[in-house]
């Protein structure tokens, strides 16, 4: 009986090992397909014959732009891929840019937060810590 009971702990123990990878797995998995999927956005968005020009932070291509830049930088061997293949990319560049618009939001967001947290601490004074006296005259550079 207690045989029993050691060899169905040491089963569960192993099940609830598997499923801890499994879950590892699936999260480095789908940390990889994220960062593919915004390595491809902005290669997209690439200009191949123009000199580096950057986009506006506010402008965003929508997705019959973005497949319409990536079949004019396709070659002649690209045009007759795969419909499923197509598909895929369309797919892909459709989250990538929804993840880019994810973060633009985050970010501003943030930001806006920071600027009324600056604005608060401006508005109550510098503060007169004895820990913070000289503070400003700190040389991070070389400590």
């Amino acid at each position: 009986m207690r045989k029993k009971e050691e060899r169905e702990a040491a089963e569960a123990l192993k099940r609830e090992q598997e499923l801890r990878e499994a879950k590892r797995q699936q999260q480095r998995l789908n940390f990889l397909i994220q960062q593919t999927e915004l390595y491809s956005h902005f290669m997209s968005n690439k200009p191949s014959s123009q000199p580096s020009e950057a986009l506006p932070i506010g402008d965003e291509m929508t997705d019959d732009q973005g497949m319409d830049l990536s079949t004019a930088e396709a070659g002649p061997d690209d045009q007759e891929e795969d419909p499923e293949d197509a598909e895929l990319r369309k797919e892909a560049l459709k989250a990538a840019q929804d993840a880019v618009s994810k973060q633009k939001l985050l970010t501003s967001a943030f930001d806006i937060e920071c600027s009324k947290l600056r604005e608060a601490a401006d508005i109550e004074g510098p503060i007169n810590d004895a820990s913070v006296a000289g503070s400003s005259n700190i040389d991070l550079q070389t400590p």
